[in-house]
C-alpha cells in the first residue's frame, strides 16, 4: 500500500511538473495586448466559463445535445472516481466508502464512453478528423471506469484503482487528456482577451 501511495504522489508530482511547463510555454510568448481597454478582463473570463458555456450558447453543444449529455455523464463519473482514488492514496478507508456506491453513475458514465467511441469508429466525418491519441484517451478513461466498478463489486482491493491512476497521472501530460487542464487555460486566456476588448460578455443590444 505504501509503496502505491509512493507511486500515484510521483505520478502526481510528474504530471503536475510537466503540465506547468506546458502552460508556461503556452502563454503566447508573453505577448502584451496594446489596445486600450473597453472592459474588465476578469468579466470576460467569467462569462466565459458561466453563460457561454451554457449549451445553446454553444453551437456544437445544441447541435448535438445527445453527445453533449453523454460526454457530460462521462466526465461526472470520471471526476468523481478520481476524487475518491486520491482520497484513498490519503485515507484508503475514506476513499473505499466514498467510491464503492458510485458503480451506478460509473455504469452509466462506462456507457456514455463507450457509446462516443462507438460514434467517433463510425462516423466517416470523425474518422477523418481523428488521430490514435483521440482513441487512446477515451479508452484508457473507460479503463478508469472499468476498474472503478470492478472495485465497487469485487471486494474493494485499493492496488488496482491506485496502480491505474497512476498510470493515467503519466500519460496525462502526454496526450489528449491534458485538455482536463488546458480547458480551463484556454478558456481564462481568451475570455480576459475578450473581456479586455469588451467584446465578453457582450452588449445586451448584441444578444436581443
Amino acid at each position: 500500500m505504501n509503496a502505491l501511495r509512493i507511486m500515484i504522489a510521483g505520478s502526481a508530482l510528474w504530471a503536475f511538473m510537466l503540465l506547468t511547463f506546458q502552460v508556461l510555454a503556452a502563454r503566447g510568448g508573453g505577448r502584451h495586448d496594446f489596445s486600450r481597454p473597453a472592459s474588465r478582463p476578469a468579466a470576460g473570463a467569467w462569462y466565459n466559463f458561466t453563460t457561454a458555456m451554457l449549451p445553446w450558447k454553444k453551437e456544437s453543444a445544441w447541435l448535438h445535445l445527445a453527445e453533449f449529455g453523454l460526454g457530460i455523464v462521462l466526465h461526472a463519473g470520471v471526476l468523481l472516481t478520481l476524487a475518491c482514488v486520491f482520497i484513498m492514496a490519503a485515507a484508503p478507508a475514506t476513499g473505499a466508502t466514498l467510491l464503492a456506491p458510485l458503480w451506478p453513475l460509473n455504469a452509466l458514465s462506462l456507457a456514455a464512453g463507450i457509446a462516443l467511441l462507438i460514434r467517433r469508429v463510425r462516423s466517416e466525418l470523425l474518422r477523418a478528423i481523428s488521430v490514435p491519441d483521440d482513441y487512446l484517451a477515451v479508452s484508457v478513461t473507460c479503463g478508469l471506469l472499468i476498474v472503478a466498478l470492478a472495485f465497487s463489486f469485487f471486494g474493494q482491493n485499493p492496488g488496482p484503482p491506485l496502480a491505474y491512476t497512476s498510470l493515467l497521472l503519466i500519460y496525462l501530460p502526454l496526450g489528449k487528456l491534458r485538455h482536463a487542464v488546458f480547458f480551463f487555460v484556454a478558456r481564462a486566456n481568451y475570455g480576459c482577451r475578450l473581456g479586455h476588448r469588451g467584446v465578453y460578455p457582450p452588449p445586451r443590444s448584441a444578444t436581443e
